[in-house]
């Protein structure tokens, strides 16, 4: 087995790079751990049965150091705080919604994380939870811990129930959540990540911003606080857990859009000499997407027919892995698989 020596994305692009990134990585298997022991407040027994095991990582983010994705524009490419087409951008107070992922199913939900890092660092953090029509996409995915790790993580999807819904929808009223306050950091922390909810519930939209590691106790947090965010974040981002009754089979999520950054090239690293593979797209990297960050690197959201070449592609490289485009250039990659509701990250 390979040894866990740097984050994915980051081979031979710096010092500096590779040591942002792999206290990021340390950070997130820390965190991994910590959102599983905390996953389930209502059950000492539950908390201790909660363990990773390695090789594996259960991680909510993968590729460029870091858990969840969110809106805070193309610093933080896991979300964006303008208009999507699929759901209406947020604002402090609830707001109307009457398109997007709640003219169906009537509720949606969607949990990311934040850091002020720049894109390359960022790209690839998945959504840690998504429900949209009746579907619960989970984006704690265990990934083994090794290096160079795989390219492409995918989140699993289940079923949820009406009644598992219902269940989501009383605890936010509970925590105080459903109402004007958006802000639930109390203690700001230079350089944390953040916590990012977005939440629809019978056509009004809240977008509401929190510290996913407030302190909380076994006692019933105080509604509307820091206390309150963190223990509806680590149910809803656990709910296998918490609802275990209220989700069907699950299953490998097929996305319809995969978000694909195009960087530098990686150079060998400890000794690992990377592979190159042909570029499947035929769109060279000079015009791919749109430039991203203040090198070469450039983004685009790939769906149809490049999907479907790309994907297979993805599945069999890995953080190493070189591309070649048709005019000869090497280009490496990071990808995010894209869930409903999902801004496109390069705008």
């Amino acid at each position: 087995m390979g040894a866990l020596l740097e984050p994915p994305g980051f081979a031979g692009r710096g010092t500096r790079g590779r040591a942002t990134a792999s206290l990021c990585y340390t950070n997130l298997n820390h965190q991994g751990k910590h959102m599983i022991a905390r996953a389930n407040p209502l059950s000492k027994s539950s908390r201790l049965a909660a363990f990773v095991v390695l090789p594996f990582l259960l991680v909510g983010c993968v590729a460029a150091g870091g858990g969840g994705s969110g809106p805070t524009g193309p610093s933080a490419p896991g979300g964006s705080s303008a208009p999507s087409q699929d759901v209406p951008g947020g604002s402090p107070s609830p707001s109307t919604a009457p398109n997007g992922p709640s003219a169906s199913g009537g509720f949606y939900l969607r949990t990311w994380r934040t850091q002020a890092l720049a894109p390359q660092y960022t790209f690839a953090w998945l959504s840690l939870a998504t429900i949209s029509d009746g579907k619960f996409i989970d984006g704690m995915v265990a990934v083994p811990a090794i290096y160079p790790g795989p390219l492409w993580v995918g989140p699993s999807v289940r079923t949820i129930s009406a009644k598992g819904i219902d269940a989501i929808i009383a605890e936010a009223r509970k925590q105080g959540l459903l109402g004007t306050k958006a802000d639930f950091v109390e203690t700001p922390k230079p350089g944390a990540q953040l916590g990012h909810l977005l939440l629809v519930v019978d056509g009004k939209q809240y977008e509401l911003t929190g510290d996913p590691a407030a302190a909380a106790s076994d006692s019933a947090p105080v509604p509307g606080t820091a206390a309150a965010f963190a223990t509806f974040w680590q149910k809803v981002t656990s709910l296998s857990m918490w609802l275990p009754d209220e989700l069907g089979q699950s299953s490998s999520y097929e996305p319809d859009r995969l978000a694909v950054l195009a960087l530098p090239p990686t150079q060998e690293t400890n000794g690992i000499t990377p592979s190159e593979v042909p570029w499947p797209l035929a769109t060279p990297f000079s015009a791919f997407g749109t430039a991203m960050g203040n090198d070469t690197s450039r983004c685009a959201v790939v769906s149809g027919a490049d999907l479907g070449k790309l994907e297979p592609v993805i599945k069999q490289s890995n953080q190493l892995t070189r591309f070649v485009d048709s005019l000869g250039a090497r280009d490496s990659v990071q990808v995010r698989v894209m869930v409903p509701g999902e801004p496109n990250p390069c705008q």
